[in-house]
Protein backbone atom coordinates (compact mmCIF):
# COMPACT_ATOMS: atom_id res chain seq x y z
CA UNK A 1 0.00 0.00 0.00
CA UNK A 2 1.69 3.58 -0.94
CA UNK A 3 -0.36 6.13 1.18
CA UNK A 4 1.05 9.98 0.44
CA UNK A 5 0.38 12.93 2.63
CA UNK A 6 0.02 16.16 1.00
CA UNK A 7 -0.44 19.88 1.79
CA UNK A 8 -1.68 22.87 -0.07
CA UNK A 9 0.70 25.50 0.86
CA UNK A 10 -1.44 28.77 -0.32
CA UNK A 11 -2.86 30.66 3.18
CA UNK A 12 0.08 33.48 2.98
CA UNK A 13 -1.62 34.62 -0.22
CA UNK A 14 -4.29 36.54 -0.28
CA UNK A 15 -6.92 35.71 -3.47
CA UNK A 16 -10.63 36.07 -4.03
CA UNK A 17 -11.90 33.23 -1.56
CA UNK A 18 -9.17 34.01 1.37
CA UNK A 19 -8.18 37.09 3.30
CA UNK A 20 -5.25 37.18 5.19
CA UNK A 21 -4.28 39.77 8.10
CA UNK A 22 -1.47 39.65 10.31
CA UNK A 23 -2.98 37.98 13.16
CA UNK A 24 -4.09 34.77 10.87
CA UNK A 25 -1.10 34.94 9.18
CA UNK A 26 0.75 34.04 13.05
CA UNK A 27 -2.21 31.52 13.84
CA UNK A 28 -1.41 29.38 10.26
CA UNK A 29 2.15 29.41 11.49
CA UNK A 30 1.33 27.98 14.58
CA UNK A 31 -0.57 25.39 12.68
CA UNK A 32 2.39 24.57 10.62
CA UNK A 33 4.44 24.27 13.78
CA UNK A 34 2.34 21.97 15.35
CA UNK A 35 2.00 19.72 12.04
CA UNK A 36 5.92 19.77 11.89
CA UNK A 37 5.98 18.42 15.05
CA UNK A 38 3.54 15.91 14.76
CA UNK A 39 5.06 14.63 11.66
CA UNK A 40 8.73 14.36 13.39
CA UNK A 41 6.99 13.01 16.31
CA UNK A 42 5.70 10.67 14.04
CA UNK A 43 8.77 10.26 11.59
CA UNK A 44 6.59 10.97 8.92
CA UNK A 45 7.75 13.00 5.50
CA UNK A 46 4.87 15.19 3.56
CA UNK A 47 5.12 16.82 0.32
CA UNK A 48 3.94 20.46 0.59
CA UNK A 49 3.25 22.33 -2.53
CA UNK A 50 4.14 25.52 -2.49
CA UNK A 51 3.56 28.47 -4.19
CA UNK A 52 6.33 30.51 -5.68
CA UNK A 53 4.85 34.00 -4.58
CA UNK A 54 5.04 32.47 -0.89
CA UNK A 55 9.00 31.27 -1.20
CA UNK A 56 9.52 35.31 -2.21
CA UNK A 57 7.44 36.82 0.23
CA UNK A 58 7.59 34.59 3.48
CA UNK A 59 11.38 32.36 2.96
CA UNK A 60 11.42 31.15 6.57
CA UNK A 61 8.08 29.13 6.16
CA UNK A 62 9.65 27.40 3.45
CA UNK A 63 12.69 26.95 5.24
CA UNK A 64 10.46 25.38 8.63
CA UNK A 65 9.34 22.97 5.88
CA UNK A 66 12.80 22.04 4.55
CA UNK A 67 14.22 21.92 8.21
CA UNK A 68 11.71 19.08 8.97
CA UNK A 69 12.97 16.77 5.59
CA UNK A 70 10.12 17.49 3.84
CA UNK A 71 9.67 17.54 0.15
CA UNK A 72 8.79 21.14 -1.07
CA UNK A 73 7.19 20.67 -4.49
CA UNK A 74 5.66 23.78 -6.88
CA UNK A 75 1.70 24.64 -6.91
CA UNK A 76 2.25 27.44 -9.19
CA UNK A 77 3.29 31.14 -8.44
CA UNK A 78 0.17 32.51 -7.83
CA UNK A 79 -2.39 30.15 -7.33
CA UNK A 80 -4.15 30.73 -10.63
CA UNK A 81 -6.13 28.33 -12.17
CA UNK A 82 -4.47 27.10 -15.17
CA UNK A 83 -7.90 27.42 -17.03
CA UNK A 84 -7.37 30.93 -16.85
CA UNK A 85 -3.89 30.69 -18.55
CA UNK A 86 -2.81 30.88 -22.00
CA UNK A 87 0.67 28.60 -22.69
CA UNK A 88 2.89 31.24 -22.78
CA UNK A 89 1.39 32.62 -19.52
CA UNK A 90 1.54 29.10 -17.93
CA UNK A 91 4.98 28.83 -19.06
CA UNK A 92 5.55 32.47 -17.48
CA UNK A 93 4.25 30.95 -14.01
CA UNK A 94 5.55 27.86 -13.73
CA UNK A 95 9.13 29.56 -14.23
CA UNK A 96 8.84 31.95 -11.98
CA UNK A 97 7.66 29.80 -9.41
CA UNK A 98 9.93 26.90 -9.78
CA UNK A 99 12.97 29.72 -9.76
CA UNK A 100 11.62 31.53 -6.25
CA UNK A 101 10.99 27.99 -4.06
CA UNK A 102 14.57 26.35 -5.54
CA UNK A 103 16.39 29.86 -4.75
CA UNK A 104 14.84 29.43 -0.94
CA UNK A 105 15.09 25.46 -0.32
CA UNK A 106 18.31 24.82 -2.32
CA UNK A 107 17.00 21.46 -4.34
CA UNK A 108 15.01 20.71 -7.28
CA UNK A 109 12.00 21.10 -7.28
CA UNK A 110 10.53 17.74 -8.54
CA UNK A 111 6.55 17.36 -8.00
CA UNK A 112 3.59 19.89 -9.35
CA UNK A 113 0.38 20.15 -8.67
CA UNK A 114 -1.73 22.88 -10.32
CA UNK A 115 -4.27 25.37 -8.43
CA UNK A 116 -7.55 23.55 -7.72
CA UNK A 117 -6.41 20.81 -9.84
CA UNK A 118 -7.01 22.73 -12.89
CA UNK A 119 -5.24 20.49 -15.68
CA UNK A 120 -8.35 19.48 -17.61
CA UNK A 121 -8.48 18.48 -21.51
CA UNK A 122 -8.49 21.69 -22.46
CA UNK A 123 -5.24 22.99 -21.77
CA UNK A 124 -3.28 19.26 -21.68
CA UNK A 125 -0.30 21.46 -23.12
CA UNK A 126 1.08 22.24 -19.56
CA UNK A 127 2.50 18.53 -19.59
CA UNK A 128 4.81 19.67 -21.92
CA UNK A 129 5.35 23.12 -20.07
CA UNK A 130 5.99 20.76 -16.49
CA UNK A 131 8.02 18.31 -18.73
CA UNK A 132 10.70 21.27 -20.18
CA UNK A 133 11.15 22.75 -16.62
CA UNK A 134 11.70 20.02 -15.09
CA UNK A 135 9.16 18.22 -13.06
CA UNK A 136 9.32 14.30 -12.87
CA UNK A 137 6.15 14.19 -10.84
CA UNK A 138 2.69 15.62 -11.76
CA UNK A 139 0.13 15.56 -8.94
CA UNK A 140 -2.81 17.64 -10.87
CA UNK A 141 -5.13 15.23 -12.21
CA UNK A 142 -8.42 15.06 -10.89
CA UNK A 143 -9.94 12.22 -12.57
CA UNK A 144 -13.55 13.31 -11.91
CA UNK A 145 -15.83 16.42 -12.71
CA UNK A 146 -15.46 18.73 -10.25
CA UNK A 147 -16.03 22.62 -10.13
CA UNK A 148 -12.75 24.21 -10.56
CA UNK A 149 -11.47 21.62 -13.27
CA UNK A 150 -11.06 18.26 -13.29
CA UNK A 151 -10.26 15.34 -15.93
CA UNK A 152 -13.54 13.07 -16.40
CA UNK A 153 -12.35 11.29 -19.44
CA UNK A 154 -9.03 10.30 -17.59
CA UNK A 155 -9.96 6.50 -16.18
CA UNK A 156 -6.84 6.27 -13.62
CA UNK A 157 -7.02 6.92 -10.34
CA UNK A 158 -3.65 5.22 -10.00
CA UNK A 159 -0.04 6.44 -10.48
CA UNK A 160 0.24 5.91 -14.10
CA UNK A 161 2.18 7.73 -17.27
CA UNK A 162 0.64 10.17 -19.11
CA UNK A 163 1.28 10.26 -22.52
CA UNK A 164 0.96 13.67 -24.71
CA UNK A 165 2.19 15.03 -27.95
CA UNK A 166 5.11 12.48 -27.80
CA UNK A 167 6.11 13.54 -24.04
CA UNK A 168 5.25 11.10 -20.98
CA UNK A 169 5.00 12.42 -17.45
CA UNK A 170 4.33 10.00 -14.27
CA UNK A 171 1.31 11.03 -12.35
CA UNK A 172 0.04 10.61 -9.18
CA UNK A 173 -3.74 11.39 -9.22
CA UNK A 174 -6.22 11.71 -6.65
CA UNK A 175 -7.82 8.91 -5.45
CA UNK A 176 -11.38 8.85 -6.36
CA UNK A 177 -14.33 7.17 -4.30
CA UNK A 178 -18.31 6.88 -5.79
CA UNK A 179 -20.98 7.59 -3.01
CA UNK A 180 -24.46 8.00 -3.66
CA UNK A 181 -23.40 7.86 -7.82
CA UNK A 182 -21.12 11.03 -6.66
CA UNK A 183 -17.43 10.52 -7.50
CA UNK A 184 -15.69 12.43 -4.78
CA UNK A 185 -12.16 12.79 -3.29
CA UNK A 186 -12.67 11.28 -0.48
CA UNK A 187 -9.05 11.90 1.58
CA UNK A 188 -8.58 15.57 1.87
CA UNK A 189 -10.55 18.50 1.10
CA UNK A 190 -14.08 19.35 1.92
CA UNK A 191 -14.67 15.49 2.30
CA UNK A 192 -12.48 14.43 4.90
CA UNK A 193 -14.23 17.28 6.84
CA UNK A 194 -17.97 15.74 5.81
CA UNK A 195 -17.48 12.11 5.88
CA UNK A 196 -17.05 9.94 8.85
CA UNK A 197 -13.83 8.72 9.67
CA UNK A 198 -15.26 4.91 9.45
CA UNK A 199 -16.09 5.65 6.27
CA UNK A 200 -13.04 7.36 5.24
CA UNK A 201 -10.92 4.30 6.92
CA UNK A 202 -12.67 1.96 5.03
CA UNK A 203 -12.24 3.21 1.25
CA UNK A 204 -8.19 3.70 2.47
CA UNK A 205 -7.78 0.02 3.44
CA UNK A 206 -9.89 -1.39 0.54
CA UNK A 207 -7.27 0.12 -2.24
CA UNK A 208 -3.55 0.02 -2.86
CA UNK A 209 -2.77 3.64 -3.26
CA UNK A 210 -3.81 6.82 -1.54
CA UNK A 211 -3.07 10.51 -2.13
CA UNK A 212 -4.49 13.17 0.96
CA UNK A 213 -4.27 16.45 0.45
CA UNK A 214 -5.07 19.54 3.08
CA UNK A 215 -4.73 22.81 3.98
CA UNK A 216 -3.61 24.69 6.92
CA UNK A 217 -7.08 26.52 6.97
CA UNK A 218 -8.60 23.20 7.00
CA UNK A 219 -8.23 22.77 10.76
CA UNK A 220 -7.94 26.43 11.69
CA UNK A 221 -11.15 26.56 13.84
CA UNK A 222 -10.57 30.55 14.52
CA UNK A 223 -9.95 31.68 10.95
CA UNK A 224 -12.35 34.44 9.60
CA UNK A 225 -14.97 32.77 7.84
CA UNK A 226 -16.12 34.76 4.96
CA UNK A 227 -19.69 34.00 4.25
CA UNK A 228 -19.98 32.94 0.83
CA UNK A 229 -21.62 29.99 -1.30
CA UNK A 230 -19.21 27.43 -0.60
CA UNK A 231 -19.72 28.21 3.50
CA UNK A 232 -21.11 24.68 4.26
CA UNK A 233 -17.80 23.10 2.07
CA UNK A 234 -15.03 25.32 3.25
CA UNK A 235 -15.88 25.09 7.56
CA UNK A 236 -18.58 22.19 7.86
CA UNK A 237 -16.49 19.57 10.33
CA UNK A 238 -13.42 22.60 10.68
CA UNK A 239 -14.29 21.31 14.74
CA UNK A 240 -12.88 17.91 14.71
CA UNK A 241 -10.98 17.85 11.85
CA UNK A 242 -7.57 18.03 14.24
CA UNK A 243 -8.47 14.68 15.84
CA UNK A 244 -9.64 13.26 12.51
CA UNK A 245 -6.37 14.22 11.31
CA UNK A 246 -4.40 12.50 14.19
CA UNK A 247 -6.54 9.41 13.87
CA UNK A 248 -6.04 9.17 10.01
CA UNK A 249 -2.16 9.08 10.77
CA UNK A 250 -2.41 6.35 13.42
CA UNK A 251 -3.95 4.04 11.67
CA UNK A 252 -2.02 4.45 8.34
CA UNK A 253 1.56 4.80 7.19
CA UNK A 254 2.58 7.62 5.13
CA UNK A 255 5.27 8.83 2.64
CA UNK A 256 5.60 11.65 0.81
CA UNK A 257 5.37 12.21 -3.07
CA UNK A 258 8.76 11.68 -4.07
CA UNK A 259 9.63 8.89 -1.65
CA UNK A 260 6.50 6.76 -3.21
CA UNK A 261 7.43 7.31 -6.49
CA UNK A 262 10.76 5.38 -6.16
CA UNK A 263 8.91 3.05 -4.77
CA UNK A 264 6.51 2.59 -7.45
CA UNK A 265 6.93 0.48 -10.30
CA UNK A 266 6.26 2.22 -13.38
CA UNK A 267 7.04 0.02 -15.84
CA UNK A 268 4.01 -1.65 -14.66
CA UNK A 269 1.26 0.85 -13.96
CA UNK A 270 -1.34 2.35 -16.95
CA UNK A 271 0.13 4.36 -19.77
CA UNK A 272 -2.82 7.12 -20.65
CA UNK A 273 -3.18 8.77 -23.74
CA UNK A 274 -4.72 12.35 -23.59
Amino acid sequence: MVNILSFDIEEWFTYENLSVDKESEKRLEIYLDLFLELFDEKNITATFFVLGSIACSHPHVIKKIVSGRHEVACHSDVHKWLTDFSPNQFEEDTKRAISSIENVTGKKVKSYRAPAFSITPSNKWAFEILKQYGIEYDCSIFPAGRDFGGFDNYEQDVPSIVSYNGIEMKELPMGIATILNKKIAYSGGGYFRLLPYKTIKKIISSRDYNMTYFHLRDFDVQQKRKMNLRYFKNYYGINGSMDKFKILINDFEFINVENAARIIDWDTVPVVEI
